[in-house]
């Protein structure tokens, strides 16, 4: 009898139907595996940094300078000192996901939980503790297809993979104010001109990601196949962020009312290269399906290496915004990022199973547009709406796999707005992102249309319970 080996990964041209993803499975130890929904998720690590917390997803997923005083940015420590005080913050996101390619379609909704952590920092000091849990990458899907093979007729394949890395955060951060004296009148008043905020924390991966493929021969004369791999990554390095706050022009009225102020904010976010630690397990088996069972016969091919080596690549993003104050509570800020992240360097270091035939290893590379505002006009403006801050943002990214030469990449439009939490006498706030977009890698390759809603909430102390503050009596 003849046992054909199939490829492990079909190209996108001849695939049928992409279907359901896998739930995602979180404890609350600490390890997490994020759900995904896509069949550009099976390559490498899976599709990296997708998901972020709700107020950043509705800026186009910038990190670098449009930060606020409610909720941090996972993946730059700068932004703990922008908090008021100490913050614990959480996030869910729901999915909805349209995949199609020619006259073939499928559909699904799906969840998963978004960052969370916690900033211990006292009221209006000048340093901050970081502790988070934040997805890395997700990876999830599943594919079928059939066809016609000459000399054994038809054939189902199924491709199935699950898994994901999560990023741990332990961290600090400290800001460092300057200030100056500006003219009120025939007074003089001492502001803050100028303020550098820097951090630095742990970044460690940790995570699994599991693929099979199953080739199941309808004609019972022949035997079937399956390929499963299975990858648990570690890594561990530092990465650093800084954003410097300058003052540009402020304006007071005679009675010494502030009325007017632009600034402007420049950052970024380094995270060097770094080992990777990796358990690799691959397995070839001869199968016969009963009963929609693949059942082993025989194994054809095994390996294990427990401790293959391989290098995580630097990354570097860098943005600009400007900053527009109105003294009756008016807020305007819009900024411009980018960011890269060079796979291609490291990629040599890989073992040749994390990747598919047809797909090699790309430096990534994101671009982010983001606009926020807060209205003005404090007497007229509604209780709760006209208190909430409203964004508006707008990304391009290139994932760093390339698909027959092409690049996979997503595009997308997002939005979204904070409320403060009604009742509860503290700064604590909701948030809600929301992002519209798309990815594919050329025209006729498998399409994707995704609406992604992300859900979160940052809890701060009542002002009469604040912690970390000494008190006056016993």
């Amino acid at each position: 009898m003849t046992n054909p080996t199939p490829s492990n990964d079909p190209k996108f041209g001849r695939l049928a139907l992409a279907a359901l993803g896998v739930a995602m499975l979180f404890s609350i130890e600490g390890t997490a595996q994020q759900s995904e929904l896509s069949p550009y998720s099976r390559y490498g690590f899976g599709l990296i940094g997708q998901l972020q917390p709700p107020a950043y997803a509705g800026l186009g997923g910038m990190e670098t300078t449009l930060l606020n005083g409610y909720q941090f940015q996972p993946n730059n420590p700068a932004s703990a000192t922008y908090l008021n005080q100490t913050t614990f913050q959480a996030s869910g996101i729901g999915n909805q996901m349209q995949l199609k390619q020619g006259d073939a379609s499928a559909s699904a909704a799906f969840g998963s939980p978004g960052p969370f952590g916690i900033v211990i920092k006292r009221n209006n000091g000048k340093n901050a503790l970081i502790l988070n849990l934040s997805p890395y990458s997700n990876s999830g899907y599943t594919i079928s297809r059939s066809d016609t093979y000459t000399g054994i007729g038809l054939a189902n394949e199924r491709y199935e993979g699950d898994g994901g890395l999560s990023a741990l955060n332990i961290g600090w951060a400290r800001v460092f104010k300057g200030s100056k004296f500006v003219q009120a009148g025939s007074d003089s008043i001492r502001i803050q001109s100028n303020a550098l905020h820097m951090g630095i924390q742990t970044h460690y991966l940790f995570g699994q990601i599991s693929r099979t493929s199953t080739l199941d021969i309808i004609d019972p004369t022949f035997l079937d196949h399956r390929n499963r791999f299975t990858a648990q990554h570690r890594s561990v390095t530092v990465n650093a962020g800084m954003v410097y706050d300058q003052l540009l022009h402020v304006q007071y009225n005679d009675r010494g009312d502030f009325e007017q102020s632009i600034s402007l904010r420049m950052g970024g976010v380094f995270t060097p290269s770094t080992n990777l630690h990796s358990s690799l397990v691959s397995i070839d088996e001869t199968t016969q399906t009963l009963g929609g069972i693949p059942v082993p016969l025989d194994t054809a091919f095994y390996s294990e290496r427990l401790d293959y080596r391989a290098r995580m690549p630097r990354s570097l993003s860098f943005g600009s915004s400007l900053h527009f104050d109105r003294g009756d509570g008016m807020r305007i800020a819009a900024g411009v990022e980018y960011k890269t992240t060079a796979w291609d360097q490291v990629a040599p270091d890989f073992a040749p199973e994390m990747q598919s035939d047809g797909v090699e290893w790309m430096a990534s590379e994101s671009m982010h547009l983001g606009l926020q505002f807060n209205p003005g006009n404090p007497e007229q403006r509604h209780p709760t709406w006209g208190k909430a801050t409203y964004r508006f943002g707008l990304n391009r990214q290139l994932q760093p796999y390339a698909v027959d030469g092409h690049q996979v990449q997503t595009q997308a439009i997002t939005g979204g707005f904070t409320l403060p939490l009604v009742g509860s006498r503290s700064l604590s706030r909701l948030h809600f992102g929301t992002e519209l977009g798309e990815r594919s890698t050329q025209a006729g390759a498998l399409e994707e249309t995704f609406i992604r809603f992300h859900f979160g909430v940052s809890l701060m102390p009542f002002f009469k319970n604040n912690w970390l503050i000494p008190r006056l009596y016993d």
